[in-house]
């Protein structure tokens, strides 16, 4: 009876092409088809688009941003004064050029007195589900002054993959749009949204002169 009704509903044009349909005496099966496309699709945001540095009236650090003492006689590179600063062995201070009676004695000594660096942190969310992986570069644009404003580095934290990197912008050398490797993951995707920490630093060593400047950085993220 079941095989037909079946052959019935087959000829009366019920069993309908692209509907699946089985009728039987103790099992039936049907199939779906399913078609999956995932685009590829790269995808950043800074939580933070604008840095505002004024040496005349400079703001004292605070939990790894601001401006920070470095000590007269320091004898770091820029990525060792970062992380001194970042890990808190610089005083924090608000005068350009960099001096303050911090005990009150009336006299500066040589930890209070020395250089200037000045730090900024924001995020940098990325996404990116290239299968061969994907790179992250900073092209640095130097778009008023000269180049003597001292020097000036960058740091990528991505702790959610272990992944740490510091790149220092050479006046005059690579600060006219050149990129600069900061992430690269290659023959895997990145993990969902990645959130980097992005620190910035000038450090103002004596090698600077006045004057006004201006700089774009450009965030880039490619699949590769």
């Amino acid at each position: 009876m079941l095989l037909i009704l079946s052959a019935l509903l087959a000829l009366s044009g019920l069993a309908l092409a692209g509907e699946a349909y089985d009728v039987d005496e103790d099992q039936a099966t049907v199939t779906e088809r399913i078609n999956l496309t995932i685009p590829q699709r790269v995808a950043l945001h800074l939580t933070e688009d604008e840095w505002i540095v004024d040496l005349t009236n400079p703001t004292p650090g605070d939990d790894g941003e601001g401006c920070f003492l470095v000590p007269k006689g320091y004898g770091g590179d820029l990525e060792d004064a970062i992380n001194d600063a970042l890990d808190g062995d610089f005083r924090p201070i608000d005068t350009y050029p960099a001096a303050k009676d911090y005990d009150g004695d009336g006299k500066l000594e040589d930890d209070e007195k020395g250089t200037l660096i000045c730090l900024n942190q924001k995020v940098l969310q990325k996404f990116c589900n290239n299968g061969d992986g994907c790179e992250l570069d900073l092209k640095v644009t130097r778009t008023l002054g000269g180049p003597t404003y001292g020097k000036l580095g960058v740091v990528d934290k991505a702790p959610d993959i272990g992944h740490t990197r510091f790149v220092e912008i050479i006046p005059g050398t690579n600060d006219d749009g050149d990129p600069l490797e900061l992430l690269k993951v290659l023959g895997e995707r990145l993990p969902g949204w990645l959130d980097d920490l992005i620190i910035e630093a000038f450090w103002f060593d004596g090698t600077e002169v006045a004057g006004t400047y201006e700089f774009n950085f450009l965030f880039q993220l490619a699949a590769l």
